[in-house]
């Protein structure tokens, strides 16, 4: 044990027991030694890697504390510094809680920046619900412990039991978790609820106060014993006859906490496990087979029956669901088209599923204090989209907790072919930034009759202009983290209603499940995607998606009209009996920037520079009628 830690003060209860605890890691300065442990342990510790000390969970087994940086470490090669005493409170935390801990002790590498790493491959193993990622960072005078929520599921019962207790908590204002390779992007991708508490040095042994230690250890025991089970529970699975391109399950309507659905929820045998859309039986165009489920069954569709090979006992995993209550955004701080407000003591912000009845939208949820508890603030714009069978406002949303599973983007297949999807994705990025690509969210509806088998949307023709393309070129339609290609069509026959002919419904097998357009929306918010690009995007058929012009196509053809040109001006200049390369050069580049200037969009003005001489003339022009007023008695000054 270190000087440092001899002198803290510490005298007794469960700052004195963290100290102790401490002393397995502080060994020889932090490089953290093995057993025979210099203090003893509670039962059930083993090391079923070397260098990884785990105690195993014994009344909270589901939620997994972690301390990555408890000892020494390296990271690329170069040393880093212990995050001290953050491996005595994952332990501390274990003993009083009887949840799991794992903390590296002297592994190599660094858990929370490697790709791989054993701390990963046991987390990997447990599939707990619950992650509480430990680390240490400098005092700070505006917070006592930051949370990093990375981009997936969040403890939002773990987060709020923090913020309520009796601390000084910030969120993301230090290290957000949303690399990938974090411990908590790790679990989230897992499906796991994860976050990463990062713990000022005053509340860390040896340094800190022994009340204010005892502070912290209340407020995570507290939070910690906030962390429900996971609700999985075994189903008997009933064949439900659905048309849709998706795994889709129908669940009792007290499964869905009294929505109708879709959620995105993870279905699993014992040994697989796939993300479904879950339905409620109450909701409209269930079959009626479905509709009598008792609360131990649930209906599978032909796809999910595939995907679990015809299992007839089902596990399900539902995400957090926060009904809220609709509310109209403020003039004076108006979200953007992807975001809703929410009180800070109702969701942790982060990305959610917005669902309302059927229709499905992915939105970025950020806190607000103006906005009143168990409400949201919704943009005029998503509240037109999100309308569903005509009501303007049913005062009612949810928000699901994202499942990385639904959201998350990225290539397939073979490295050539990932690789140049990165490649492709990099220069789009750079041609959007040097020509612009403005974005657009439509509602999407079922497509036309003989489109569903080709990669094609089809667009209202008052969107062209506004995106900046012409009908017959590529467009990228992006929902959640997913991104596709298509080809952009005019709709000749843009929704005047959104209901199809019965006819159409047989031919097509639409899904009954999905809402139709309200009367009266305007057809050019409406985007018709055929059910191949919805089962690319892995999108139901009634949900919101944003729409903008692909770069690299629009790009080649404007470059390839050049060729004739430039190649005739190279020719002429070569023909010459003493060419000027320079000027030649010159003019190309000119020619070049000319022809492609036509494609990048321009910014509309900010705002107009008003003449106040012009206005004050022409208030003088009121003849009869007197000052400030035309030849016609209309008011043209102030």
């Amino acid at each position: 044990m270190s000087d440092e830690q001899e002198t803290s003060g510490v005298t007794g209860g469960p700052a004195a027991r963290w100290l102790d605890l401490e002393r397995i890691f502080s060994q020889d300065r932090y490089d953290g030694g093995g057993p025979p442990w210099p203090v003893p342990i509670a039962a059930g510790v083993a090391e079923p890697t070397p260098g990884l000390l785990e105690v195993a969970g014994t009344v909270r087994p589901h939620v997994v504390v972690t301390a990555p940086h408890a000892t020494n470490h390296e990271r690329e090669g170069a040393a880093k510094l212990a995050d001290r005493g953050t491996g005595g409170l994952a332990l501390l935390l274990a003993e009083l809680t009887g949840c799991t801990a794992l903390v590296a002790v002297g592994t190599p590498g660094d858990a929370n920046y490697d790709e791989e790493h054993a701390l990963k491959d046991r987390l990997a193993e447990l599939r707990p619900a619950v992650v509480v990622d430990l680390h240490g960072m400098r005092s700070r005078p505006e917070s006592d412990v930051d949370l990093g929520t990375g981009s997936g599921l969040v403890p939002a019962s773990v987060v709020a039991a923090l913020d309520d207790g009796d601390l000084r908590v910030t969120t993301n204002a230090v290290f957000s978790a949303m690399r990938p390779t974090t411990v908590t992007a790790f679990a989230q991708a897992l499906g796991t609820a994860a976050v990463q508490v990062e713990v000022g040095a005053h509340l860390r042994v040896p340094s800190g106060a022994p009340e204010e230690l005892t502070r912290l250890v209340a407020a995570l025991v507290a939070a910690i014993e906030c962390a429900a089970a996971p609700a999985r529970t075994r189903y008997t699975a009933v064949p439900v006859k659905i048309p849709s391109g998706l795994p889709t399950v129908v669940v009792h309507p007290d499964v869905l906490a009294g929505i109708h659905g879709p959620v995105p929820v993870t279905v699993a045998t014992d040994d697989r496990s796939t993300v479904a859309w879950a339905w409620s039986a109450a909701a409209d165009g269930v079959p009626e087979a479905a509709r009598g489920l008792l609360p131990g069954e649930i209906g599978a569709s032909g796809g999910l029956s595939d995907a679990m090979t015809g299992a007839t006992e089902l596990s399900l995993r539902v995400p957090p669901i926060a009904p809220l209550r609709t509310s109209a955004a403020l003039a004076r701080d108006m979200p953007a088209a992807d975001e809703v407000q929410v009180n800070p003591a109702d969701l942790v912000p982060g990305t959610y599923l917005l669902v309302r009845n059927g229709v499905t939208a992915w939105v970025r949820a950020v806190a607000r204090g103006h906005v009143r508890r168990g409400t949201v603030r919704l943009a005029y714009q998503l509240r037109l989209l999100i309308a569903a069978d005509g009501a303007a406002d049913d005062s009612s949303v949810a928000l699901v907790a994202a499942l990385p599973e639904v959201i998350r983007s990225g290539a397939q297949g073979p490295w050539s072919r990932r690789f140049g999807a990165a490649v492709d994705t990099v220069l789009e990025h750079l041609w959007r930034a040097l020509f612009r690509a403005p974005e657009f969210s439509a509602r999407v509806v079922q497509a036309h009759a003989g489109d569903d088998g080709a990669p094609v949307v089809t667009l209202h023709p008052a969107v062209f202009d506004r995106i900046g393309i012409e009908s017959g070129q590529q467009v990228l339609v992006r929902w959640g983290g997913r991104e596709v290609a298509a080809l952009a069509v005019a709709d000749h026959d843009p929704p005047e209603t959104g209901v199809p002919p019965e006819s159409i419904k047989r031919v097509q097998r639409v899904n009954r499940l999905w809402p139709h357009l309200p009367d009266g929306m305007s057809p050019h918010v409406v985007v018709r995607m055929s059910s191949r690009l919805r089962g690319d995007l892995g999108a139901p058929v009634a949900t919101v998606v944003t729409v903008r012009r692909r770069l690299r196509p629009v790009l080649v053809g404007n470059l390839n009209a050049l060729v004739v040109p430039l190649a005739s001006l190279v020719l002429a200049g070569a023909a010459l009996p003493d060419p000027h390369w320079l000027m030649l050069g010159l003019g190309t580049a000119v020619m070049s920037v000319f022809a492609l200037a036509r494609l990048r969009i321009p910014q509309p003005r900010s705002g107009a520079r008003v003449d106040k001489g012009w206005v004050e003339e022409m208030a003088e022009v009121g003849g009869p009628a007197g000052r400030g007023t035309g030849p016609g008695g209309e008011k043209v000054g102030r």
